[in-house]
């Protein structure tokens, strides 16, 4: 018969080993001597790196060209005098800026958690601090300065609109996005015959402006779409299913590159020859459908994941086929492929970089075709590609930290 376990003495603390930072330290780095060999190595090299990179980046590198493109990494040639006579469209992105800003608080003030707070307050913040960069008057003017700093009360606007408006339930806020999104179009793009939107071809349009309108776009389309084409592929229908399965297989197949080229003649033979098309319009088509294809699979993963019998339940209380699919097998299976999900819209962002096979200037080519064209910063080359690595990082980095917060939220990969 096994002895009782002995019960601590009232009082007597665990040992300091076992608590706190030297219990953390202890369980975590140093719980053996193989631990602690590779610990103490991983720190060496660790510390090695940080010196001789810190040294460069604040010693030795020369950063003199990232100031010299300076808004042009974010907006290309948009306010040139080729694009934009008089270069007055300077306000356009700014506005459209502010509109983000507003539409962050309106999600701050909709889900009221720390994370929408703080993806409002960062994106308004480092908008803002762009109006105390160190430029004269004459390259940055005092209007482009309080048209950033308006970004600052835009975020509390939101906030507002969605806790004592109407405008605060997901749906309606939901449509401001998108809204935003076509009014951004509309504003960049311009209208014939308004002397303040006089139009901008979209040859132009460049920077990370263009990789953010192509990624939002692709992302916001590519879920539905993806969604449509999972549940195609499972359709019962055999007409239904063999193309939806044409469809993933030809465009999983054929790289985005390939795709991209094929654009150029292909895309305008789906459309009528009177349609007015571009390069943008080519660009944002092919990356949609491409990472529609990838989507669909992530998705269908989703639903081949959950257990028969949930649908066989609904069944059973005498829900409908399409009931029991959209209210109870897709909610679980896109909760239960976020991390794909994500893992695919961060692919989509990186794919953006792409365009500048079919001409267009996005962040990346801007700051090449800048090296190129100016041989006096070829020595630079390598801080422009460490900003712009760093920049992209950013981004992803943003999108994997929200996904992991919502992942947490909903519980994913717990019962």
């Amino acid at each position: 018969m096994a002895s009782p376990p002995v019960s601590q003495p009232e009082g007597m603390l665990p040992p300091r080993s076992e608590v706190g930072v030297t219990g953390w330290l202890h369980a975590n780095l140093f719980s053996n001597w193989f631990n602690s060999v590779l610990t103490l190595v991983s720190a060496a090299l660790l510390v090695t790196g940080l010196w001789f990179g810190l040294k460069w980046i604040f010693l030795a590198a020369d950063w003199t060209v990232i100031s010299e493109l300076g808004g042009r990494f974010l907006l290309g040639r948009y306010n040139t005098e080729a694009a934009c006579e008089g270069q007055n469209c300077f306000w356009r992105p700014q506005a459209a800026l502010i509109m983000v800003s507003v539409l962050l608080g309106a999600a701050w003030g909709l889900r009221g958690n720390r994370v929408a707070r703080a993806v409002a307050w960062l994106v308004a913040g480092v908008s803002a601090a762009f109006a105390f960069l160190p430029y004269n008057l004459a390259t940055m003017g005092l209007d482009v300065r309080i048209l950033l700093l308006l970004n600052l009360p835009a975020v509390p606007l939101g906030w507002a609109l969605a806790k004592y408006t109407p405008l605060g339930t997901g749906t309606r806020v939901t449509i401001l996005g998108v809204a935003i999104f076509f009014i951004t179009l509309i504003l960049l793009r311009g209208l014939p015959g308004l002397p303040f939107l006089q139009p901008v071809s979209v040859v132009y349009w460049g920077g990370l402006s263009l990789n953010l309108i192509l990624a939002v776009g692709g992302i916001t389309l590519s879920l539905p779409i993806g969604i449509a084409l999972a549940l195609g592929r499972r359709s019962n229908l055999p007409v239904v299913k063999v193309l939806c399965v044409f469809f993933i297989e030809v465009f999983r197949g054929v790289p985005l590159i390939t795709l991209l080229f094929m654009s150029q003649t292909l895309v305008p033979l789906a459309f009528p020859e009177d349609m007015p098309q571009n390069s943008l319009f080519r660009a944002a088509v092919v990356i949609t459908l491409f990472s529609s294809a990838y989507m669909a699979e992530n998705i269908r993963g989703g639903l081949q994941a959950l257990h028969p019998g949930q649908a066989e339940a609904a069944r059973a209380l005498g829900l409908p086929g399409w009931q029991t699919t959209m209210l109870i097998s897709l909610p679980q299976a896109i909760r239960n492929v976020i991390p794909a999900i994500v893992g695919q819209f961060i692919g989509l962002f990186k794919d953006t970089s792409l365009v500048y096979i079919i001409g267009m200037l996005d962040v990346v080519a801007i700051g090449r075709s800048f090296i190129q064209s100016n041989p006096e910063y070829l020595p630079s080359a390598r801080e422009l590609f460490v900003f712009l690595a760093a920049v992209f990082w950013i981004f992803t980095y943003g999108m994997s930290y929200i996904s992991g917060k919502v992942e947490d939220y909903m519980g994913v990969g717990r019962r």
